[in-house]
């Protein structure tokens, strides 16, 4: 039973690992064993993730990509089996914001993030999906979802929200399609938490921080440790009977 969360001889790839949540995930799947592929569209920030995880006796890569891009998904998934012939786990993990009032937002800032948010999931969830069917092993996928996919926000999100909701969608749809190939995806749907998209809002309105807080009924905001048992619980065989599931790390957000 101590092994359940063992993660050893494992490959992950992880999107948006170059900070926020992608770092605490990226490094706390190494820390359990796994050897990660730091994908980021800062090549800088994923190897400065990569190298810490070096020098903590782990095995890391950086690999730069833009995730809304299918050729550059594919390349960065390729560069993955290049490396290490495999990819176990994928926590599909990069996002983006640009808030505005609906009847103000604009069809760039509707697009750019239903792009990052939506199409990018699907794009690494498609190749890591095609590689996991071709070598007939068990994988596990994990799409980064939000609470805004399931409750309404007054901040400015419609776009946040609807790609958001998007991806719990098409997490549970995938979830059925690819059970035949032993292949789970769940996602992960996380309150506010203390992230640089999180803190460039406080920044721009502090009024936001009391907004989020008064729907957090454990008082305050996510700190990057708390979604790293979320991602390995769902990365390990600790899960092995867990699909189709859209694990709230919320903080009681979702059960007001």
């Amino acid at each position: 039973m101590k092994n359940l969360f063992d993660l050893q001889g494992s490959v992950a790839l992880v999107t948006g690992g170059g900070q926020g949540l992608g770092q605490a995930i990226s490094e706390g799947l190494a820390a359990y064993g796994a050897t990660v592929c730091v994908v980021d569209i800062d090549l800088e920030s994923a190897r400065r993730v990569a190298d810490g995880i070096g020098r903590s006796g782990g095995q890391a890569i950086p690999v730069r990509c833009d995730v809304s891009q299918e050729a550059e998904a594919q390349a960065a998934v390729k560069q993955a089996l290049d490396a290490y012939g495999k990819i176990d786990v994928l926590v599909a993990n990069a996002g983006i914001g640009d808030r505005s009032p609906a009847e103000t937002m604009t069809m760039s800032q509707w697009d750019r993030v239903i792009a990052v948010n939506l199409r990018g999931v699907f794009l690494f969830d498609q190749a890591v999906g095609q590689h996991m069917i071709e070598r007939q092993g068990p994988g596990s996928i994990i799409n980064m979802a939000s609470v805004a996919g399931q409750v309404g926000l007054t901040t400015g999100n419609a776009n946040y929200a609807a790609s958001k909701g998007g991806v719990i969608a098409l997490t549970r749809c995938l979830a059925i399609e690819w059970a035949r190939y032993g292949i789970r995806i769940n996602a992960i749907a996380p309150t506010h938490f203390r992230t640089p998209l999180v803190a460039t809002a406080i920044e721009r309105n502090p009024a936001v921080l009391d907004y989020f807080l008064g729907n957090i009924p454990l008082g305050r905001l996510g700190e990057g440790p708390d979604i790293v048992g979320a991602a390995v619980f769902l990365a390990s065989s600790a899960s092995a009977m867990v699909t189709g599931h859209v694990l709230n790390v919320d903080g009681g957000h979702t059960a007001r």
